[in-house]
């Protein structure tokens, strides 16, 4: 039998409570449409009820952003408890708002804030395994009142014992990654000791328990490499070296000639580039790689040896990569502590480690995750690349996500984390400048050439990134040689546009604590760019209230560029027509004209049949995969047409004299369109 989709009979439930708050999706067999969805619907009309109590609770101060495919929030704020609720028991007390069929949140992270808000970082674990990916921020304020929930989760995994399915120990994991690498790894060459995480993990559609291997080192050559390994046959799923495209962005000069001080460390008449001046637990240490990857001469090795000098002038042609690497990590540290009160990247005061000269004629520069790594460049496509503050703080800000949000680097988690990077270039830049130039790497890249840039987050478009949504780049090949992880050195020209908007609008200083809290306080691993909106509307309420120009501005700069979870198109002609209250009548016969104009919308209408005989309903010129519904006056289905991939829906029913009947029109998974349908209904 032909399989139908179904957007649930819940929308009985949904018109009654006066707004459809969810997109709902499933299959069944056609011919069993109300028996085999009855589970679906109840769930859903629970979670419609569990959304409801919140938004009574909120006194008006509620907002929901779906995730359409899952049929679930990824976003909520508003006044969403009691005071001084327990916050793991009001998630699983609210379990049913993420459709939740297994699993439990633990909280792996609780910090207060200088507002007096606690944010506690939960993550989903099924049988004692965190699931990847599946990350909760809730924030609490003063009075113990829950007033956002964001992040992703995954409704549909069973509830089994995935544990039973794990053969493989930690270290078998970690045996099965080296044996993977061209080499035989020594204990001298990793920068940090291998880990070994045990995650639930979706691969080609399927869940399954999966080691996450990450193995540091810098010889023989510079590596940040993960593996994937299935924690039941030790194959390897997927593996990546996120070193060898992290800094593709990275860009830098070399020593312009100009005079910087320097702040060194001196031992027995040597000077050191080792400074112990900021207040940190740790230090800001530089080193010279020699173009090679040697291990220093001492406890922890990095790759390197300390950049030193006899007379504390540091101005061999060998030294001026060191000394801007060195000032310049000093200019980001200050940064985020002056204007965020971050201590170090970590926030720990955690050492900042640079190496130059790495590799030979290396066009690249890196957060490898235990430091940062510069090459000298070509000559011709970059030259030293240290010499560029905004190369530097780009990196920085790399470890600064690593230690916060931790996004995913690939798609558009990727894209998120390369944007932040460079969002905090220009802003360390600015800071240093008196003012924004909004390019990312001009001082370095193409020496022979003035005026140019890597990149610039004003126009992303000079230089090969697209601006908009509608240009958004696909690239799903991990095998291409393009596919730089999704495209995330491509498609963070979106975000990174939407940053300029709205610096353009509020200026430098609001944008940027606006954007360090959302990275640091809003955003989970997994996050898309809907969600770095959702979270920088957040964080501009919390630092300057809901609905100032500072929120607007947010809003305006987002849709400017195709992010926007509630786009209308230009004429929803029959609007608001929503609920069967106010359902729009229709005259046998005519011709309707009408949108769906946004991932929530739904059209409704009405009439009373004059006799018993048969209704028709035609649906015609349809942009996309929209569904028709037939409803009894108290909103339930009594017939649909719900078509895969056609253009058209129709349906027919034999009414009795005087039924009041109802017709919707939705979306299928939260589609809309700018273009409109046609609808014609006769009756007699």
């Amino acid at each position: 039998m032909k399989k139908r989709k179904v957007v649930s009979t819940v929308l009985a439930a949904s018109l009654a409570l006066g707004t459809l708050l969810v997109p709902t999706t499933g299959t069944v067999d056609a011919k069993s449409l109300t028996e085999n969805s009855t589970k679906k619907i109840d769930k859903k009309i629970k979670q419609l009820e569990k959304l409801e109590k919140m938004k009574e609770k909120s006194n008006g101060k509620f907002r929901v952003s779906w995730d359409e495919k899952k049929g679930i929030p990824r976003y909520i704020s508003g006044q969403l408890s009691a005071q001084n609720v327990d916050v793991l028991t009001f998630l699983d007390e609210n379990r049913q708002v993420f459709d939740l069929e297994a699993g439990d949140f633990t909280i792996k992270q609780t910090v207060t804030d200088d507002l007096g808000m606690t944010q506690y970082r939960t993550q989903l674990t099924v049988d004692g395994i965190p699931v990847y990916g599946s990350e909760m921020l809730i924030q609490v304020d003063g009075d113990g009142i829950i007033t956002s929930m964001i992040g992703q989760v995954e409704p549909k995994l069973e509830q089994k014992k995935w544990r039973n399915f794990v053969k493989l120990s930690a270290e078998d994991a970690i045996q099965v990654a080296e044996s993977k690498l061209t080499f035989t790894p020594e204990a001298d060459t990793y920068t940090k000791d291998p880990a070994s995480d045990l995650y639930l993990y979706k691969h080609e559609n399927k869940w399954m328990p999966v080691y996450i291997v990450e193995l540091q080192f810098h010889a023989p050559y510079i590596g940040r490499e993960f593996f994937y390994i299935d924690a039941k046959k030790g194959e390897v799923l997927r593996s990546f070296n996120r070193i060898e495209h992290a800094a593709e962005v990275g860009t830098g000069t070399g020593v312009l000639g100009d005079t910087k001080i320097v702040n060194t460390f001196e031992q027995d008449g040597t000077y050191y580039l080792y400074d112990t001046s900021k207040s940190m637990n740790g230090v800001i240490a530089t080193y010279d790689a020699e173009n090679t990857f040697s291990p220093l001469l001492r406890v922890n090795p990095q790759p390197g040896v300390y950049v030193t000098d006899d007379d504390n002038v540091f101005d061999s042609a060998t030294q001026r990569a060191g000394v801007d690497a060195h000032v310049y990590a000093g200019v980001v540290y200050d940064y985020f502590l002056n204007n965020h009160n971050r201590d170090s990247y970590d926030n720990q005061g955690g050492n900042i480690i640079s190496s130059v000269h790495v590799g030979t004629n290396y066009n690249n520069a890196a957060w490898t995750g235990t430091q940062m790594a510069y090459g000298d460049g070509d000559g011709s496509l970059f030259t030293s690349l240290s010499g560029s503050l905004d190369v530097v703080a780009h990196e920085l800000t790399h470890a600064v996500t690593d230690t916060s949000a931790n996004l995913i680097y690939e798609y558009e988690s990727g894209a998120l984390n390369e944007s932040f990077s460079d969002v905090f270039g220009v802003l360390v830049e600015a800071e240093q400048d008196g003012a924004a130039d909004w390019l990312l790497g001009e001082d370095v890249y193409t020496p022979a050439i003035a005026g140019d840039a890597l990149r610039s987050v004003a126009n992303p478009t000079l230089y090969g990134q697209p601006d908009h949504m509608d240009d958004f780049l696909v690239k799903n090949d991990e095998n291409a040689l393009d596919w730089d992880f999704g495209g995330v050195h491509t498609n963070s020209g979106i975000p990174n546009k939407a940053f300029y908007n709205i610096a353009s609008a509020i200026g430098l200083e609001k944008a940027g604590d606006i954007y360090y809290r959302a990275l640091t306080t809003h955003l989970t691993s997994q996050a898309q760019f809907i969600d770095a909106r959702n979270a920088l509307l957040q964080s501009a309420e919390d630092l300057y209230g809901a609905g100032g120009v500072e929120y607007q501005a947010i809003e305006s700069g987002f849709t400017a560029v195709g992010i926007d979870d509630t786009q209308a198109a230009s004429s929803d002609n029959f609007e608001p027509n929503d609920t069967l209250s106010t359902a729009h009548a229709v005259v046998s016969g005519a011709i309707y004209t009408s949108y769906i104009s946004s991932a929530d919308d739904l059209d409704v209408y009405t009439f009373t049949a004059g006799a018993r005989g048969q209704v028709t309903v035609d649906l015609t010129n349809v942009p996309d995969d929209y569904d028709l519904y037939l409803l009894n006056r108290r909103g339930e289905t009594i017939t649909a047409s719900q078509n895969v991939n056609t253009l058209a829906e129709s349906l027919t029913y034999t009414a009795s004299a005087g039924e009041i009947l109802y017709v919707a029109v939705v979306g299928y998974d939260g589609v809309f369109s700018t273009s409109p349908y046609t609808l014609t209904v006769t009756y007699p």
